[in-house]
């Protein structure tokens, strides 16, 4: 018989396949399927609207109506849908691109309240912003839901916390999901609460729960999560938000396994909460951490989970970043639209008892029939970061980065940065930066990032200046001929029996020209990490030329398959099978897609 680790990397193997047929969707990362794992798969498993049928969704008032009725697979199209949403049980809520759940100023975005077997993938729930108020969470689960999933979403803003699992609720998985907090909160920046108060005993023997390949990015102060009661495997995730007092909290009978996570930069990675009574477990079982200010031991021995997930070593930083950078990469609402992908519901990796359920094309999906209009599609970017929209920097220096981050569009394109200065889209965050060329010329350089795949479109700008090297004063704004003003988006090139490497922040994309045809493709001949470093793939063979570092070549979970140390300047991996790939050299990582 197959075994189950087996299952993950054929499936993870499918997936990566797939990451390198969508290279040129509107967004510059397309995460592979990967299949679902953790307390999801107990209790029966969870499958959703698997067996139901299916409905496409553009309207509020339809998502409602069918969200509560349940025993349904439900497409969101994409645009802003404004909560409420109570959601039934036999469902699955599926997002395409660019698809929001927006929280009210009273209440929550999106509510689970009894409901069973549930699947959420792929949506960005957007919070009315935290405050030191009380109010409703931005996604909860509530009152004895049980087997529910989920998946590659992004919430934001919550306004009491961005999702809590309560109310003796069991059998949950959080998978490849960023929480985060933008400058619409002011307080109360807590994210996750499992357990509500140390005196619901109702919880012992529930909140069965786990969270792995997630990320708690900046914003998030608190509660990564809080438990109390219950049972819960924290792993493989990404905590590295520069606001953080605490990460993991462990209050009374928690019974917490924290188990190879990457903790970057924050105070403490795990906090002990005794004053409401004695915790079980929290155990700290091979984490990475890096510049973590109060470091703390765990304490006792956590459960063994009763399922089997495969979990990426953590045990040096240059794996531990290849985590880092996989979960930047792909937590987040970054699947494929429905249609493009092979499964909505993948083979669960830890069970045998959910199957595929197959997805018709976009085309053939039963849509919606009421008459309402469409939900209008008016995108929004929020700067984040410390770096600043203006800033001088010299010929050959890197510019602080910054961030913004995308709702109500597809993806983002920017014109106008200096050479060597690129942006690059991860989930739903626009981030720019770089190192100057050496070679740039000195001057101004106004950029201009604008948002794509919304009805109403947004742009912001700013001012980059380039000093010359040997300090020459900047030219006029005028003289300053950017590299990088062509429009940055993925790229594939045409097929050939040879390998592609796809930069996709390299400053050489070009777009192609307003004549051509819709179908034809962007082509990148090489890929560029800087002035020296080439790239180039023939077969199963990716090479590098010009780098005095250390490669390493990554799957799509940022598991290390390939490692090799440069001897004059050049070096050679091998790639076990054809698939996307990260490829990571000093600081930098970029996908490498071998066909």
């Amino acid at each position: 018989m197959e075994s189950k680790n087996a299952k993950w990397s054929k499936m993870l193997a499918a997936g990566v396949v797939l990451g390198a047929t969508l290279v040129t969707s509107a967004f510059a990362v397309t995460s592979p399927d990967f299949p679902m794992a953790g307390f999801a798969t107990q209790n029966g498993g969870t499958t959703g609207g698997k067996g139901y049928s299916e409905v496409t969704v553009d309207n509020v008032s339809d998502l409602k109506s069918y969200a509560k009725a349940g025993n349904k697979i439900i497409y969101v199209k994409p645009g802003t849908y404004m909560g409420p949403v109570e959601v039934g049980s036999n469902v699955t809520i599926y997002g395409y691109q660019g698809a929001i759940i927006a929280q009210p100023a009273s209440g929550s975005a999106m509510k689970l309240s009894g409901s069973k077997n549930v699947i959420i993938r792929n949506l960005k729930f957007k919070g009315a912003g935290a405050h030191d108020d009380d109010d409703e969470d931005c996604l909860q689960v509530n009152h004895e839901s049980k087997n529910v999933w989920i998946d590659h979403v992004d919430i934001y803003d919550g306004h009491d916390g961005n999702l809590d699992i309560t109310n003796a609720s069991d059998y949950v998985t959080i998978s490849w999901t960023k929480f985060s907090y933008t400058s619409a909160s002011t307080g109360h920046q807590f994210s996750n609460l499992i357990g509500n108060s140390k005196t619901k005993t109702s919880d012992r023997g529930h909140l069965n729960v786990t969270i792995h390949h997630t990320w708690w990015a900046d914003g998030v102060v608190e509660r990564m999560p809080r438990v109390r009661f219950g049972k819960v495997h924290v792993a493989n995730n990404l905590f590295d938000s520069k606001n953080a007092s605490y990460c993991v909290r462990a209050a009374i009978e928690a019974d917490i396994r924290i188990e190879r996570n990457v903790f970057i930069g924050v105070q403490k990675a795990l906090d002990l909460y005794t004053s409401d009574g004695a915790i079980t477990a929290a155990q700290m079982i091979e984490n990475y951490e890096e510049n973590v200010k109060k470091p703390q031991a765990g304490t006792g021995t956590a459960f063994k989970p009763s399922y089997s997930m495969s979990l990426t070593d953590v045990s040096t930083q240059a794996k531990a970043y290849a985590l880092r950078d996989s979960i930047k990469l792909y937590a987040g609402a970054t699947l494929p639209d429905p249609g493009a992908s092979g499964t909505v519901t993948p083979t669960s990796s830890s069970s045998k008892v959910t199957e595929p359920a197959e997805v018709t094309s976009s085309s053939s999906v039963a849509k919606s029939s009421s008459s309402q209009g469409s939900v209008a599609g008016e995108a929004s970017l929020t700067k984040h970061g410390s770096g600043s929209t203006t800033q001088t920097v010299a010929a050959g220096e890197s510019i602080a980065e910054f961030y913004y981050t995308i709702a109500g569009a597809t993806g983002a394109t920017v014109t106008g940065l200096p050479d060597g200065v690129t942006g690059t889209l991860k989930g739903s965050d626009y981030y720019i930066s770089g190192t100057v060329s050496a070679t740039a010329a000195a001057g101004a350089y106004k950029f201009t990032v604008t948002t794509t795949g919304a009805t109403m479109n947004a742009s912001k700008s700013g001012t980059i200046t380039v000093t010359s090297a040997n300090g020459e004063a900047p030219a006029s704004s005028s003289s300053a001929m950017s590299s990088s003003s062509k429009v940055n988006e993925p790229v594939e090139t045409s097929s050939s029996s040879q390998g592609t490497v796809v930069d996709e922040s390299s400053s050489s994309v070009e777009s192609p020209n307003s004549s051509d045809s819709s179908e034809s493709s962007m082509v990148l001949s090489t890929a560029n990490f800087g002035q020296r470093i080439q790239v180039s793939v023939e077969g199963r063979l990716v090479s590098v030329h010009g780098v005095a570092h250390t490669a390493y070549l990554l799957d799509a979970q940022g598991k290390i398959v390939a490692k090799a140390v440069a001897n004059a300047e050049n070096l050679t991996l091998s790639v076990p099978r054809a698939g996307t790939y990260l490829l990571r050299v000093g600081h930098e990582t970029r996908r490498v897609v071998v066909r």
